[in-house]
């Protein structure tokens, strides 16, 4: 991204919108409870000739999803994982998608289940039902699926639809389905039970859904921006329409963020001022407050379009508050855009990863990138440094930092503050930090 300029006027600018901030509590960091990873609780080897490591392994911000995901249902503890593999039994290369579930109490195998497409066609929710897209023919034509497992790899439902559709797998444990016309979208959210509650037509295509929100890419806007209408999807009415740069699409974080209390963020890149800005917006759409995220670095890896870079600033929600992370430095803000704290962390030998959790925690840490960790499975000692923060206010509840690390950034997932797991491509592996 290219050099802020005018950074002090637009922050003047933007003075009048801003909600006087609470007393913060402003700390560094640099402390660790634990110098050296305890003994896993278990380990496990992935079959012969599979790997755990695909390319985009937890490679940018996706919000909650880290993998191994944990459900912990009554007596059906289990970790999801995928497995990848090369397949030249047939004399072709041929990819083949799998996934992988794992008793959490043993770390021994559950089951593996092969995708039935050339692609990774799965999704679990939080309690640890598993969904995946299947086509197959009925008579002389071809029909779309989707299919529900339980933890012990029985079919719980299957939804058959003539079109081909999309599925996301909301934190609340809804399914939204979507199919498309040449115009429009249509969404149908089903419970995590099969049962359908609404289905709804909105103009456009879906570029982001969360609780009850919905983006659409407005195709009748002119071609020289990126027009993202949100809608109410119980209500059907649009609330909020962010007008973007032409071809906008930021992998860093996603189109808008609802937090808990209803407040809808909506990041809106301001060309003119070369910087991203949060909007607020109370749930009928009436804006509340903006505030500018910092100045992005200037060594993008992605290039200089816009935000990115996942080593750029970017926020994400926590319940009803959010977060913005500006390199190694986090900032926490409550619904109505104060100030609660900020940390920052000086002894990350990187930058920081961030996970969210379900047990109100947050993870930020690092792993020396000396050696990329797609170059070996194998990896050389180096540092590696990882806090856990109690959502709400920041204060750490663990660490560890330690010198001799044997796993890259992209292998460690946390599943509260003190469960985490280390996977390489050949292993997963299980911690208890007591």
């Amino acid at each position: 991204m290219k050099r802020i300029t005018k950074r002090t006027f637009l922050i003047t600018t933007l003075t009048t919108f801003i909600t006087i901030s609470l007393v913060p509590i402003a700390t560094s960091v640099s402390a660790s409870d634990y110098k050296q990873l305890p003994k896993p609780e278990w380990t496990y080897d992935v079959p012969t000739d599979t790997t755990t490591q695909i390319h985009s392994k937890n490679y940018y911000f996706t919000g909650n999803i880290f993998y191994p995901i944990v459900s912990e249902q009554t007596n059906s503890q289990t970790a999801y994982t995928f497995l990848y593999q090369s397949d030249r039994s047939t004399g072709k290369t041929k990819s083949v998608h799998s996934l992988l579930a794992i008793d959490d109490k043993t770390g021994k195998q559950k089951w593996i289940h092969k995708s039935p497409m050339p692609y990774n066609s799965f999704e679990i929710d939080q309690s640890g039902n598993v969904y995946y897209f299947d086509e197959v023919n009925s008579g002389n034509k071809k029909v779309y699926q989707l299919i529900s497992l339980d933890s012990n790899n029985k079919p719980r439902w299957v939804k058959t639809f003539k079109e081909h559709f999309q599925f996301n797998i909301l934190e609340d444990g809804r399914i939204a389905v979507i199919t498309f016309t040449k115009d429009t979208s249509v969404i149908t959210l089903y419970t995590k039970e099969g049962k359908p509650l609404i289905k709804r037509e909105f103009p456009g295509h879906v570029r982001h859904i969360q609780g009850n929100y919905v983006g659409l890419l407005n195709s009748d806007a002119p071609r020289n921006t990126t027009t993202i209408d949100i809608y109410s999807i119980p209500t059907g009415k649009k609330i909020i329409s962010a007008v973007q740069p032409q071809d906008h699409v930021n992998i860093v974080h996603a189109d808008f963020e609802v937090l808990s209390g209803g407040t809808v963020i909506v990041p809106i890149y301001d060309a003119k001022m070369e910087v991203e800005t949060l909007h607020g917006y109370k749930p009928n759409g009436e804006h509340k407050w903006i505030r500018p995220l910092p100045k992005p670095a200037q060594n993008a890896v992605f290039g200089t379009t816009y935000a990115h870079n996942m080593y750029d600033s970017l926020y994400v929600s926590l319940g009803n508050n959010y977060l913005i992370q500006e390199k190694n430095k986090l900032s926490l803000y409550n619904t109505n855009n104060q100030l609660i704290a900020t940390k920052t962390f000086t002894d990350l030998p990187a930058q920081g990863l961030l996970q969210r959790l379900n047990d109100q925690s947050i993870v930020f840490g690092a792993v020396d990138k000396t050696q990329a960790w797609y170059d070996s499975s194998k990896p050389e000692p180096k540092k590696a440094a990882y806090y856990i923060l109690d959502s709400n206010t920041l204060k750490i509840k663990n660490s560890f930092v330690i010198d001799d690390a044997l796993f890259h950034q992209a292998d460690v997932r946390f599943h509260d503050a003190n469960t985490f797991y280390i996977q390489m491509s050949e292993t997963i592996a299980k911690y208890i930090l007591e």
